[in-house]
């Protein structure tokens, strides 16, 4: 199982050092903020995604999903493509394709399955991908994915307590927004702290943590990996352009 991280900053990160939320887990492209297509390019990865998984219909989450299909069509992409999604993406992508944003319909050039469904699932290679609505300002699902006897849990956004830690996983990706010193606005704008991370990943069996959505605030970094190790130790802070093979 290959992971690399595209982009783990939250929607108000500023700068270059961490872009919007966006990870490859094997084929499987979590979520398409902006810049994803250009690091997928970076690493030489753009033509292994077959399927884009979003969460929710954040920008920061969905903005890269254009530029995504635009280079789809100027690759020539001839194999299919999955989306799944939350309902709300078909009347954006129906408003793109009249504007002729990406100058034709990616849907004309190769096999194009839109999974858009309060709780998408589907099968993409040896993955099954099933979801679940979690808590967060707007209508969020995560993901779990299964190959094998490996399972993958993705958060997207999401406040705790949440329904996941009623599941189990193997690999636990979750956001931790804010350090814990700001668990009021944590809350109040539907995201997670750090320690909430360590102990949903504890309670959730997980082996592995990798915590990701980190907000533009001063300290953050330090404190959010100092607090999450301290509840859950097999954790790490994931980095734009970090990838594993797990």
């Amino acid at each position: 199982m290959d992971l690399t991280f595209l982009g783990t900053g939250a929607g108000n990160y500023r700068g270059g050092h961490r872009q919007p939320s966006s990870v490859l887990l094997d084929r499987i492209l979590l979520d398409c903020g902006a810049g994803a297509t250009g690091r997928l390019h970076d690493a030489g990865l753009f033509d292994r995604v077959d399927a884009v998984v979003l969460t929710h219909l954040h920008t920061d989450h969905l903005a890269g999903l254009f530029d995504f299909l635009l280079h789809t069509i100027i690759q020539q992409r001839k194999r299919p493509l999955s989306i799944l999604t939350p309902p709300g993406l078909s009347p954006i992508l129906k408003a793109m394709n009249e504007v002729r944003a990406t100058v034709i319909d990616p849907a004309e050039m190769y096999p194009l399955r839109i999974i858009e469904a309060p709780r998408p699932e589907a099968t993409v290679g040896p993955w099954t991908i099933q979801s679940l609505p979690l808590d967060h300002t707007v209508y969020n699902v995560g993901y779990l994915l299964t190959s094998d006897s490996v399972r993958v849990f993705y958060t997207g956004d999401t406040r705790e307590p949440s329904a996941a830690e009623g599941l189990r996983t193997d690999l636990l990706i979750h956001e931790a927004t804010f350090a814990d010193r700001y668990a009021d606005r944590a809350h109040e704008f539907g995201h997670s702290t750090a320690s909430q991370a360590g102990r949903v990943a504890a309670r959730m069996g997980a082996r592995r943590l990798f915590v990701t959505h980190l907000a533009s605030l001063p300290d953050t970094e330090s404190e959010v990996l100092r607090e999450v190790r301290a509840a859950f130790p097999d954790s790490e802070v994931a980095e734009d352009r970090g990838h594993y093979s797990l």
